[in-house]
C-alpha cells in the first residue's frame, strides 16, 4: 500500500496577523485541504477546506500534522514579537 505524502507550504499574507501553513496531499498539490494557523489568542487553529473529493488521513498523518503544527507555533510567535 502506497503511503500518502503530505506537503506543507508556509504562506505569508498581509491580511493575516501571522503566517500560516497550507497542507496538500500528493494527489492534489494545487488545492490545499487544510490550513494550520495561529489565532489572535496565539493558539493553533486548524481549518479543513470543503473540496470535491474526500481526503483520508490515517493516524500517522495526524501525528505528522500535529508535529509540524507544534514546531510551527513557537517559531511564528518568536518571529512576530510586538
Amino acid at each position: 500500500m502506497k503511503t500518502k505524502k503530505l506537503v506543507f507550504e508556509k504562506i505569508g499574507d498581509i491580511d493575516a496577523a501571522y503566517p500560516y501553513i497550507c497542507v496538500y496531499d500528493d494527489i492534489d498539490r494545487d488545492n490545499p485541504f487544510m490550513e494550520i494557523a495561529v489565532n489572535d489568542d496565539k493558539q493553533l487553529q486548524y481549518t479543513l477546506y470543503a473540496g470535491d473529493r474526500n481526503v483520508v488521513l490515517d493516524m500517522n498523518d495526524w501525528v505528522e500534522l500535529q508535529s509540524v503544527a507544534l514546531a510551527f507555533l513557537p517559531k511564528v510567535l518568536a518571529d512576530n514579537v510586538d
